[in-house]
């Protein structure tokens, strides 16, 4: 990395909101005292940089309108600064704008996957493969593709060609259940994990394809989980999708920020055909998503989503015409601009802080967290700590001997302001492999909760770096998970359980919270 890289990089990773907040903290052995807020759950949601807020304010001072107008400078200027961000998130991800969309999506990559669910198995007909498990009858499907007819008609034979989802045990629940919504459990076939690596089993997924590959229409997978932070050989997983004919998507929320991608290479065989990302995960505020790839899929299409709007080009009482482009017709109303416009910001600064320094310096700081809290007596990391084994982002799931995940994600905020997470991260069928977790175990897990013992939940605490992160974030957590380690019975003793999961202190004490709306309204006022 160059000098300058280094000092870009640096000045970027320092320039967030929140990173040098004090908060009051409980201290085990009682009292309180202030301490800096360590941020580690940047797998959930990054902080924002203030480059971002300053940009945003930039905006609402120059042209604070609706877009998709010529008639005033505000409103083309709008619509200009949407589209710039629609390329600026293109190009961080090494889009081909000839003949790659960016659409953007709300609800993060939640949205954008159940979006492209839905293109790729409109709902109208996926009671067919759904419920006919050896095809529909031929009348059945004769009457239908009458009835849908053009586009509608070519959708349902390609369903009907290939019915079959490939996902995998890894997979955040966004990139699980949509696909099981759409086709059915019987037409999703499921990859395994090596629950001591933490990776994919790769000979699975091998065999899936050698014996079905004719019929599956896509595979979908994450690009880093959420949970172990696990990095999947994606070009790998391209060859071998394409050379069955099927599509592959990436669940690329928690890989864009953190790595340089690119969908298209100069190896074909080896593009991701669809690639969500989700802005709160980027750096950005709010819940914007994107979907990027070829959606030649919608081409002659009814709208997937809303109607409404200016998605049209004309309306009268006996029918409507559509747009032909896509992101004009399936943005219907008034877009999210301000979450837009804040994910064309960061993907421009991401840029140019290089994503290939990001990398370096989260890696480095990943193998000294894996380091350093692997000699902590009684921690069990999940999955491989060999990064050139099983390479990994900056995330680490872990539990402490004898403790529940969840007191120790309490006590973690409470005496040491460290924000961690805990439970199964919406990955649970990942999370029950790692802990080795069997249907008997489940099924006594479901009678705990119905009884209010949602604590006793198997699960985990993780740890999220991001490109603020430090050394001292780092030196920080490890040495308040072996002081807790180190004294387990303590942090019982001061804790209880309550109904729905969490964990409270014993004494009643609680910490003050830090925003409430009607207090900073007030306070805006005076």
């Amino acid at each position: 990395m160059t000098a300058r890289k280094r000092s870009v990089l640096e000045a970027f990773s320092r320039d967030f909101f929140s990173l040098e907040r004090r908060d009051p903290v409980i201290r085990p052995g009682g009292g309180s005292e202030e301490r800096r807020r360590v941020y580690l759950d940047t797998t959930a949601t990054a902080l924002m940089p203030r480059a971002v807020w300053r940009g945003l304010e930039a905006y609402l001072e120059a042209a604070p309108a609706n877009s998709h107008t010529d008639a005033h400078r505000a409103g083309r200027d709008t619509t200009r600064a949407i589209e710039d961000s629609r390329d600026a998130v293109g190009r961080l991800v090494g889009y081909d704008p000839a003949r790659d969309v960016v659409l953007f999506t709300a609800n993060g990559a939640t949205g954008a996957i159940n979006f492209l669910a839905r293109a790729l198995f409109p709902p109208e007909i996926r009671p067919l493969v759904k419920r006919f498990r050896d095809g529909a009858p031929p009348a059945v499907v004769s009457a239908f593709k009458e009835a849908l007819g053009g586009a509608g008609a070519e959708a349902m034979e390609a369903m009907f060609s290939r019915p079959l989802v490939v996902t995998t045990h890894m997979e955040h629940h966004s990139n699980l259940l949509p696909w099981v919504e759409a086709v059915g459990r019987h037409n999703v076939r499921d990859v395994g994990v090596d629950p001591d690596s933490g990776a994919l089993d790769l000979e699975a997924l091998a065999r899936i394809l050698e014996e079905d590959g004719h019929r599956v229409r896509l595979v979908a997978i994450t690009g880093v989980s959420n949970v172990t932070g696990v990095v999947n050989p994606v070009r790998k997983i391209a060859r071998m999708a394409h050379e069955v004919g099927a599509e592959i998507l990436v669940d690329g929320a928690q890989w864009v920020p953190h790595a340089p991608v690119a969908i298209r290479t100069d190896r074909a065989a080896e593009d991701i055909d669809y690639l969500v990302l989700s802005g709160h995960k980027m750096y950005a505020p709010g819940s914007r998503g994107a979907l990027i790839g070829s959606l030649s899929t919608l081409e002659g299409r009814r709208c997937v989503t809303d109607i409404g709007g200016g998605m049209v080009d004309y309306v009268s009482m006996e029918d409507f015409e559509l747009k032909d482009e896509v992101t004009a017709r399936e943005e219907a109303g008034t877009p999210n601009i301000p979450g837009s416009i804040a994910m064309g910001l960061v993907a421009e600064l991401l840029m140019n802080v290089g994503m290939q320094a990001v990398a370096d310096k989260e890696e480095a700081l990943t193998q000294a967290l894996l380091r350093e809290l692997e000699a902590v007596p009684g921690v069990e990391i999940y999955a491989s700590t060999d990064m050139k084994q099983v390479p990994r982002a900056g995330v680490v799931a872990f539990n402490v001997a004898g403790l529940p995940h969840g007191l120790v994600a309490a006590y973690l905020n409470d005496c040491h302001n460290i924000a961690v997470r805990n439970g199964c991260f919406c990955a649970q069928p990942y999370v029950q492999a790692l802990l080795r977790v069997d249907r008997a175990q489940l099924e006594a897990c479901a009678d705990e909760r119905a009884q209010g013992r949602a604590a006793e939940t198997p699960g985990m605490v993780r740890a999220s770096l991001g490109v603020y992160s430090t050394r001292d974030d780092v030196d920080a957590f490890v040495a308040a998970v072996r002081e807790l380690a180190a004294d387990p019975d303590a942090a019982r003793a001061a804790y209880q359980a309550d109904p729905e999961g969490g964990f409270r202190r014993v004494d009643g004490a609680r910490l003050p919270t830090t925003f409430g709306i009607a207090d900073a309204a007030a306070s805006a006022l005076r």
